[in-house]
């Protein structure tokens, strides 16, 4: 159990914490002891009840030591609410209850999309309640705890977001005084607000405020606070470095596990910087945090603003080059102990919103028709928050159709901040011009603006108020397209035939799901919301081409064949209602390509790049096609294309670095993925990637730690597999037959990893569980091969575990067809010749483990238990060269 002031452990049975002299329970201002368990008030919130003849109850939230809060409808307000409900126990005192009033109609007053809005304050039989805005998400305590750490790209997006609703509370000339983690809310989006202005109903965390007594949760107070002394904006300032380093080293400093916090030691302690524990945080970001959490006030930041001005220049530099965050589809095998698997080389649906070309800041300022549209700022519910992205996704559609007018993928710009400057806003996205704005809903119609800013514009070179019923607005949009177009000196774009909001806004669920395919079950979900929109307006080609995607993106990591027909009939659809639609054309291309119709792929993507002559995913794609025809040096130019094309977007990098791998080019590759971790620290690919290259240098030692925070992160099955081939390479079979056991089971209709798990129950001697593995793995990579028979290292994978398996007479035939593929690939070399070894063919064996070494193969055959018989042969110990 842990105290509930200082969060210090306590003594198995029970007694004061030894750092504060706290119990487990919250303590009453004037009490010793712990305050009464906090009852259920009868009746009063019961699901489907009314109370105080406004609200409608929905269900329960929470119960602390002041009370009860519920989820409940705003009739008046028409939107969902929480309601907290204080007990008169908790303000009892009336100087409690004066400052709690007072508070709360301080907290009325900050309006601000990072603070939780407080609508009202009553009273009922004795009992006053608060009446707030309800966010649907977790608090970010829970977050933390979830996720263990955060990175530094997720680190600082919040912390911006906190900071920027410091900077309006503290405007009011409030001082929040107690906040913590537990006291901001992260919604579902990513979007942060500060709650709970002196007051708050977690059991076991709050103290009403009282003058002269030491506020807050003892864990985040700052030295000012802890001593009783006054407090101001810097005092929020120092809590809030507190956060930013839990966040970012999954502890709270100085990280030494001592039991008194940070803000009441000794001032001759010294606190190390976060990159102690978190090595990808950067000098620059350590320094930030460092700075908030000075003891002297005078030498912290002296407002929230400077604070926000420290933090943005960060997103730049905010991970350092060697780790922290996968794609199917990939040019190679998943990992295998006989070879690496390669996380990259898919696609991303990013045409549906206008070709987009951006080179740098200064080749944007001579293209004047590139523009960015930003996600608006939004006040209003939950039910219609879809406008803030809705609207500029169908108005950039709108603008598309503009001659030699430019949109920047919706998908990138809505990872900007609203309140970026403009200026930082032009120089990350590589445009010309920018919209920004805000809408609210006022009833049933909404009320807003939007502005566009120019290079070099302090002020708004044109401001368009928006107003009316969300039909009426998104009705609107082709009007509002020519205004723009004209301001920009763009000739009036065509009308734009849009689907429904509702229909649109499901689509840009999908759009950012695909997008999102590092992350957890992001296929699934991509899938579940294009269905949707294809159900609700079935002639919508962008979602049945979205659709397409997500089907295919699925087979590549559940590998049911019945997805790939369906993948296929979806992408014809989409091309037959969209013959001129770009990402129609891309979506038939990578069926294709993933079925071994590489010719017809090929010709889908140039298809695709004749009608977005300028996007960076038609060019992957192509470039893919090429590899796979072994037109390395095209591929090659068209790899570098899509870089240069988008150089901010981390896909880019990452796939040219897996096709580098696959060329055996390993410096080239460890730059590629250096980059593509710096620009997208929140997935796991680059760690995979960067280990994948330590490991196919000789050092898989190194590759450790990358996977292991690549498991911390986001615990996929192709993470577990690829720390369970470090295991193995090390010979640590234990350890590697856990990790594969774990890939399995998380994967279960991937032959791969359940092969893995063959190979290292086989190395431990466990021949009955090694061959029900190796079992599995080969029904299932003939279902593969049933799909695409072309594929050699499947077919040199089947190979690999019918000869674990002691079924040689399957292993040979199998072997031989995949090295008689025309371009047999290093790794496919690599399988047959584990086969052939285990199978007793030792010249096969030779053969085959030559031509992987001149492929680029080497470290896995000099680490591989298998092939060790073969390292004495004088002309495989000459390829291998001195490490042999």
């Amino acid at each position: 159990m842990n105290c509930a002031r200082c969060g210090a452990s306590l003594p198995a049975g029970g007694g004061a914490c030894a750092a504060c002299g706290g119990l487990a329970a919250t303590m009453d201002d004037t009490q010793t002891g712990p305050m009464d368990a906090a009852p259920h008030l009868p009746g009063r919130f019961e699901p489907g009840q009314d109370f105080a003849g406004r609200y409608t109850v929905i269900e329960a939230i929470g119960e602390g030591g002041m009370g009860e809060v519920v989820k409940a409808l705003d009739r008046k307000l028409g939107r969902a609410v929480a309601l907290k409900l204080i007990r008169p126990r908790a303000l009892e005192r009336a100087s409690a209850l004066d400052r709690f009033r007072r508070e709360l109609t301080l907290a009325q007053r900050v309006t601000h999309p990072n603070v939780v809005r407080v609508h009202d304050l009553g009273e009922i039989e004795g009992a006053l309640y608060i009446s707030m805005e309800f966010v649907e998400g977790q608090t970010l305590e829970d977050l933390i705890q979830s996720m263990g750490q955060l990175s530094p790209r997720q680190t600082l997006g919040l912390a911006r977001q906190i900071a920027a609703g410091l900077e309006a509370v503290h405007a009011q000339s409030i001082v929040h005084r107690d906040l913590k983690p537990g006291n901001v809310m992260v919604d579902r989006g990513g979007h942060a607000l500060v709650m709970d202005f002196g007051l708050a109903y977690q059991k076991g965390s709050e103290r009403l405020t009282r003058d002269g007594a030491v506020l807050g949760t003892l864990a985040y107070l700052s030295p000012e606070q802890a001593r009783g002394l006054a407090v101001d904006a810097r005092s929020d300032l120092f809590a809030l470095g507190l956060m930013m380093y839990e966040m970012l080293a999954g502890r709270r400093p100085p990280g030494d596990g001592a039991p008194v916090p940070f803000g009441v030691r000794e001032d001759v302690l010294d606190c190390p910087p976060p990159s102690r524990f978190a090595p990808d945080v950067s000098a620059a970001f350590d320094a930030v945090v460092l700075r908030c959490l000075e003891r002297d006030p005078e030498r912290r930041f002296g407002s929230a603003r400077a604070l926000i001005d420290a933090l943005l220049p960060l997103g730049d530099s905010s991970s350092g080059s060697g780790a922290v965050p996968l794609r199917a589809t990939s040019t190679r095998v998943p990992s295998r102990p006989a070879a690496w698997a390669l996380v990259g080389v898919g696609i991303a649906l990013t045409l549906g919103l206008g070709v987009y070309l951006a080179r740098d800041a200064r080749e944007a300022e001579r293209r004047p028709g590139s523009i960015a549209l930003l996600p608006l700022r939004y006040d209003g519910p939950a039910e219609t928050a879809y406008l803030k992205d809705l609207v500029p996704v169908v108005l950039g559609r709108a603008l598309s159709g503009a001659t030699d007018l430019r949109v920047a993928p919706f998908s990138v710009s809505r990872g900007i901040a609203p309140e970026e400057p403009v200026r930082a806003t032009l120089q990350q996205l590589g445009v010309a011009w920018v919209l920004k704005g805000e809408i609210a809903m006022a009833g049933k119609e909404v009320r807003g603006r939007v502005q566009l800013f120019g290079a070099g514009d302090e002020a708004p070179r044109a401001t368009t108020q928006l107003g009316g019923t969300p039909e009426q607005v998104i009705g609107g949009i082709d009007a509002l397209a020519a205004e723009i177009a004209a301001q920009m000196g763009q000739r009036r774009p065509p009308a734009s035939a849009a689907a429904a909001p509702d229909t649109l806004a499901t689509y840009l669920e999908g759009l950012a799901f695909l997008e999102g395919w590092d992350r957890e079950k992001s296929a699934e979900r991509a899938e579940a919301a294009f269905r949707r929109a294809v159900k609700a307006d079935e002639r919508f080609a962008e979602a049945r081409a979205g659709l397409a995607q997500a089907l295919w993106r699925r087979y590549t990591s559940d590998r049911d064949a019945r997805l790939v027909e369906e993948a296929g009939a979806e992408a014809r659809r989409a091309v037959s209602l969209g013959p001129s639609l770009p990402e129609a054309h891309l979506a038939l291309g990578v069926v294709q390509l993933g079925t071994g119709r590489s010719a017809e792929a090929a010709a889908s993507f140039r298809r695709a790049q004749e009608l977005a002559p300028a996007d960076d995913a038609v060019c992957r794609r192509i470039a893919a096609a090429y590899a796979s025809l072994g037109r390395s040096d095209e591929a090659d130019r068209l790899y570098a294309q899509a870089v240069e094309l988008r150089p901010g977007y981390w896909e880019n990098w990452n796939d040219r670095g897996a096709f580098y791998v696959d060329t055996g080019r390993l410096a080239d590759a460890r730059r590629m993925f250096e980059e593509a971790v710096r620009l997208q620290p929140e997935g796991v690919a680059g760690l995979n990637n960067l280990a994948a290259v330590h490991i196919l240098d000789g050092h898989p030692a190194d590759a450790e730690p990358l996977l292991k925070a690549a498991v911390r992160l986001m615990p996929t099955a192709s993470a577990h597999s690829n720390l369970g081939f470090v295991y193995y390479a090390l010979g640590r079979f234990e350890e590697a037959a856990q990790q594969f056991r774990l890939a399995a089971e998380a994967a279960p209709g991937d032959f791969t990893y359940h092969g893995n798990l063959g190979d290292a129950l086989r190395q431990l001697g466990r021949k009955q569980d090694a061959n029900a593995a190796y079992g599995r793995a080969v029904d299932l990579a003939r279902e593969a091969l049933g799909v695409n028979p072309a594929q050699g290292e499947i077919r040199a994978s089947l190979a690999m575990s019918l000869a674990g398996a002691g079924r040689c007479s399957e292993a040979r035939p199998e072997a031989r067809r995949a090295m008689a593929e025309p371009q047999p690939t290093p790794t496919t070399a690599y399988y047959v010749a584990i086969a052939e070894v285990l199978c007793g063919g030792r010249r096969a064996a030779l053969e085959a483990a030559r031509r992987a070494i001149q492929g680029g193969v080497k470290a896995d055959v000099l680490t591989n238990r298998d092939l060790a018989p073969l390292l004495s042969d004088p002309e495989l110990a000459k390829l291998l060269g001195p490490t042999s």
